[in-house]
């Protein structure tokens, strides 16, 4: 029986370790994810302790990571702080209706492409949910809710995390200070959260979240912010508000226009009709493009700081301005890592989403800083691949199996992307080829054989981005998408009958050499005409016959430039639509403290008290609206300095250029 005392005592040590909240290997940092060493696995493995992954969040991103993980027959537990999965979309968008398709078409071989919500390895759709086209957020969490179920999904609610480890093991700290790991990484998919406004709270703002239609009603409603959160509010309420009046920082952007999924759809552009029809409705954005003149007041504050007092100072005057009685606070989303504090939209990530802790990756909405703007990456309906490609990635390099691809002749590989272009979605969605795309990479054994990859996250496959005779597959937009015009003459013919491609169509790519395929209205490319076309061009791209490629470009969408001047007056100044207001100097010294002092409760409360007298009409009308106001007692120098403390200089004190819209519901 001695024979079994040293495993015993092994087991027992690693049960107390458990016990005791004691990490009880060392897993070194190291540009690889750290693991316990093979006797450490073997009896955690054994004893059911540690899971092979760890998933933070049971949203859209989490489950559909564990389904992923879950087909491969890999052990996995998801964390979950709240009650249910997807809680996020039981309370967002406000008004309930998302901006992403649900669309159920004939042909079964393109269902993927107008199905922006059903999940991978799912055992259902989303259409099993509902037939609407653009659906509630509720049906959303409904169906994860269903898969997780239907799937049997392992989840753990209630359970929240403070931070991911920093060291290079695959852990996370719980809020109650446990230590949870996995053998191998940690996927990291919490998502985004609404951005707190303090200083616009405390001016009588109401966040979007808190948002109805009955506070709208017989009120001046204004909003601020001009992304989808911004329109969906005025959509909602402009029939029953006696005026809306929505501005953003810089000129809407229009999803038509832009191609870019998150951008404002035309289902909310009621209010700017409203707006052109001189229908008391207004619809308009602050300057834009200039820049921040502080002085010297980057002593006590740094520039996100900065622009936070400037936004809160606009905002001001504004309310002023029209005289509101209900500012709506649609500033917008941001990326959420808990205990980790970043400036920037996005967490900085390396390859494969990894953060600076090489064992947790990035999953779901956290995906979207390589194609943001650009592509979705972002949405499910992109991020989907993405977490495909990665699970792909960490099978290679957890457990030594290849990534997938294919070995084809050349014949093979014409025919193959022949029939491809017909059915592929997930180069469809993830437009452009900015992070997706087919490749076909020679083989280097003396054959005329290939390799081909489909829908690899080219950016991390530095093996075959750096070969020049790779052949590249993508979809990609024409040119004339890149202003307005779109609405009009969008279909056009070249002398020789050929649609002249101005949407999303097949790009066949060569060492930054490119050659457009032939646009399909229908995105099918299954009769003769376009498969001869596509045949042609990949055939010539595997004869080295270039002649007819072009060099690459590129058609990112640049708003119209506005018509504006350099601002040249007195501080406290933002352009309105109908002349200037100077905001009085003692408005300007409570934000200015609120910022510099963290949002001291005693400044946050003085400023609520001052706001209450200078916009007397803001949610309790208290008197009936008048140009002749009073000032407030100090309101005397509008040159005087914006600052409290001594030698602050009084430079014009201007906007940053900023490109914050709300990109969510998607």
């Amino acid at each position: 029986m001695f024979e079994y005392l040293p495993r015993l005592t092994i087991i027992l040590s690693v049960l107390f370790c458990i016990a005791n909240n004691v990490l009880c290997s060392a897993w070194p940092s190291s540009s690889s994810p750290a693991v316990p060493t093979e006797r450490e696995e073997s009896l955690l493995e054994r004893e059911g302790l540690l899971p092979d992954y760890l998933i933070v969040g049971a949203g859209g991103s989490g489950i559909q990571a564990a389904l992923l993980l879950q087909k491969y027959n890999y052990s996995y537990t998801i964390l979950e702080k709240e009650s249910q999965v997807g809680s996020f979309w039981l309370r967002f968008p406000v008004f309930g209706e998302l901006i992403s398709v649900n669309k159920k078409v004939r042909n079964e071989t393109q269902q993927w492409k107008y199905d922006w919500h059903s999940m991978l390895e799912a055992p259902l759709s989303m259409l099993d949910v509902t037939q609407d086209y653009f659906p509630q957020g509720s049906d959303w969490q409904q169906y994860m809710a269903r898969v997780v179920k239907e799937a049997d999904i392992k989840v753990e609610f209630g359970v929240e995390i403070s931070r991911f480890t920093d060291d290079g093991t695959p852990c996370v700290v719980l809020l109650n200070g446990e230590k949870r790991c996995s053998r191998y990484r940690v996927l990291l998919g919490t998502g985004m959260k609404e951005k707190t406004q303090p200083l616009l709270e405390a001016m009588g703002g109401v966040p979007y979240s808190k948002m109805s239609r009955e506070v709208a009603r017989q009120k001046t409603v204004c909003i601020l912010g001009n992304g989808n959160a911004g329109y969906e509010v005025a959509q909602n309420v402009y029939d029953i508000a006696e005026q809306v009046i929505l501005y953003g920082k810089q000129p809407a952007r229009l999803s038509s226009i832009t191609r870019y999924t998150g951008d404002v759809r035309v289902k909310f552009l009621q209010p700017t009709e409203n707006f052109h029809g001189k229908l008391l409705d207004t619809v308009s954005h602050f300057r834009d493009g200039t820049t921040i003149k502080q002085g010297k007041l980057f002593r006590w504050l740094n520039h996100t700081q900065l622009q936070e007092v400037e936004y809160a100072k606009m905002a001001a005057a504004f309310l002023r301005q029209f005289q509101c009685e209900v500012l709506v606070l649609a500033t917008g989303f941001q990326s959420h890592v808990p205990g980790l504090n970043f400036h920037d939209r996005f967490p900085k990530s390396g390859d494969w989403y990894a953060s600076h802790n090489p064992s947790v990756h990035y999953i779901g909405w956290l995906m979207h800083e390589r194609d943001f703007r650009r592509g979705a990456g972002g949405f499910l309906s992109g991020y989907r691949y993405l977490i495909r490609n990665l699970v792909h990635h960490i099978r290679e390099e957890d457990h030594g199996i290849p990534y997938p691809r294919l070995t084809l002749s050349k014949e093979e590989v014409v025919k193959h992307v022949v029939d491809r272009i017909q059915v592929v979605h997930d180069l469809v969605i993830l437009q452009d080829g900015v992070i997706l795309r087919d490749a076909i990479v020679p083989l280097n054994d003396g054959t005329e054989g290939y390799e081909y990859y489909e829908g690899i996250t080219l950016p991390f496959h530095g093996d075959i981005k750096d070969r020049e005779d790779v052949i590249y597959i993508y979809f990609a937009w024409g040119d004339g998408r890149r202003s307005s015009n779109v609405f009009e003459s969008v279909l056009g013919y070249s002398n020789t009958g050929r649609l002249i491609n101005l949407f999303l169509h097949p790009v066949i790519e060569v060492n930054a050499l490119v050659r457009d395929t032939m646009e399909d209205l229908g995105m099918i490319w299954n009769t003769k005409p376009y498969m001869s076309a596509n045949e042609r061009t990949i055939r010539s791209a595997l004869e080295n016959d270039l002649s007819r490629f072009r060099k690459k470009k590129t058609y990112a969408y640049v708003p119209a430039q506005q018509n504006q001047t350099e601002h040249t007056g007195p501080p406290y100044h933002f352009e309105a639509a109908y002349g200037t207001v100077k905001i009085p100097k003692k408005l300007s010294k409570l934000i200015l403290n609120s910022v510099r002092y963290g949002h001291d409760a005693e400044d946050i409360a003085a400023l609520h008290e001052f706001a209450k007298e200078w916009f007397p009409d803001l949610n309790e009308r208290t008197q009936e609206p008048n140009d002749s106001l009073p000032l407030a007692e100090d309101e005397t120098d509008p040159s005087a300095s914006l600052s409290l403390a001594e030698g602050t200089d009084s430079s014009d004190f201007l906007l940053a250029e900023e490109t914050d819209q709300d990109t969510s519901f998607c």
